[in-house]
């Protein structure tokens, strides 16, 4: 098998895995159901990544850029009000794709604070690149404000989640 192959081969089990954890969230995450949603029997699954916590990272990688390219779609990058920034994260919760996204963040923050891994420094990592997207958005003087617009922008989400 070529590099390339192997490669491509790679990126779609990660989508596919990213696509089924979406759906099912970890509940039915098990190495058998993530090479199911792949197509592959779970040996072929270990074949390209060495754990199962390697393709989980790897999963909610892409799922962070996914997002991360919607939110840019909805507010691209220059200098905004903290509450326009707010406003746009809140309405992307009517995009069902979104929804099904952050019910899954909310499911890996309660593994993270359970010290559950990969997903503590998967969460970390996600809520820094969230960080560094919302800092580029605000005016210099104001940048030391995102992680306060972050925890506002998260709380109203968790709560807009339970409600619906």
């Amino acid at each position: 098998m070529t590099q390339e192959v192997g490669k491509a081969k790679r990126e779609q089990i990660v989508q596919s895995v990213a696509n089924h954890l979406v759906r099912e969230g970890f509940t039915n995450s098990g190495i058998r159901a993530l090479a199911v949603s792949a197509g592959l029997s779970d040996r072929m699954l270990m074949y390209y990544f060495e754990t199962k916590e390697e393709l989980i990272a790897e999963a909610l990688a892409l799922l962070t850029q996914n997002m991360a390219a919607a939110l840019d779609q909805l507010l691209p990058e220059r200098q905004t009000p903290a509450a326009e920034i707010v406003s746009t994260a809140l309405a992307s919760t009517q995009n069902p794709q979104l929804q099904a996204s952050l019910r899954l963040w909310f499911e890996i923050v309660g593994l993270a604070v359970r010290g559950t891994e990969p997903y503590g420094q998967t969460a970390k990592q996600i809520l820094q690149d969230w960080e560094d997207w919302i800092k580029r958005r605000l005016r210099s003087d104001q940048r030391h404000r995102a992680p306060e617009i972050l925890a506002q922008v998260e709380g109203q989400l968790l709560l807009q989640l339970l409600r619906a």
